[in-house]
């Protein structure tokens, strides 16, 4: 694979190293990428209806019932390659700062063993109080309708970005913030057609950062990356672990 030691040469010398994750990374456990259109859980539903803030306050019981089956299909699917992959340059880099942020809601990178992920788009996980009121809970696999928040009466919905809402605000400035900071920046499993976060890789770019995209596709930022490699995450990542570990790092 070219350009495997140029890149490991420069995570010898990094600082900080970021890596930005997508659907697409994840489409390898079996879960299913809204733009990949009708499959799977997304087939037959109108995601306005099961997956933005306006349905779910319109319809609260239908939008939870279908949030509901995606957390139950990531409970049953496990990380893959890829996210192990990325997991293993997470410990091979150990002595430098190694972020990882995901637009993916499903908490693989976290199972994987990343240590410090920053879940911009929220996760299936947990569910939290509508108006912010402070109460956040893991989201019991029991609890199989909306219910009043504890704390305050409001309703209580998944602790996730649904369409029509914005970003977690702390955990954007953070992103944003390593991003900046990034010596390389890696960028796998995303159309970089989601913004802001698609802003990420350039605003790391503007500030210096060596962006690698890892894409079988082209995208919107293959003109712009520093290293545009195309082929899978498992298979890029793996590689460039064994070449850092073949020269001890």
């Amino acid at each position: 694979m070219q350009n495997l030691e140029s890149i490991a040469s420069l995570l010898r010398e990094a600082s900080e190293v970021v890596v930005f994750s997508g659907a697409g990374l994840s489409a390898d456990s079996g879960i299913p990428t809204f733009r990949d259109g009708a499959t799977g859980l997304w087939n037959n539903v109108d995601p306005d209806e099961v997956a933005s803030i306006e349905g779910f306050l319109r319809n609260p019981q239908r939008a939870w019932s279908w949030l509901l089956q995606l957390r139950n299909l990531v409970d049953e699917r496990h990380p893959n390659a890829g996210h192990h992959a990325i997991a293993r340059l997470d410990e091979i880099c150990s002595a430098q700062q190694f972020t990882v942020i995901t637009q993916n809601i499903d908490g693989y990178h976290v199972r994987a063993g990343n240590r410090h992920v920053l879940e911009v788009h929220g996760t299936i996980h947990r569910v939290r109080c509508h108006r912010h009121c402070g109460f956040v809970a893991s989201w019991n696999r029991d609890a199989l309708e909306p219910y009043a928040c504890p704390a305050c009466g409001a309703p209580v919905r998944p602790d996730l970005v649904m369409f029509g809402e914005t970003l977690d605000e702390s955990v954007f400035t953070a992103a944003e913030r390593s991003s900046l900071k990034a010596d390389v920046f890696f960028c796998v499993g995303t159309s970089f057609t989601v913004q802001p976060a698609a802003r990420l890789p350039l605003w790391a770019k503007s500030a210096g950062a060596v962006v690698v995209e890892v894409n079988p596709h082209p995208t919107p930022l293959s003109d712009v990356a520093d290293y545009s490699i195309r082929c899978g995450s498992s298979q890029f990542f793996s590689a460039l672990c064994a070449t850092l570990e073949a020269v001890g790092h």
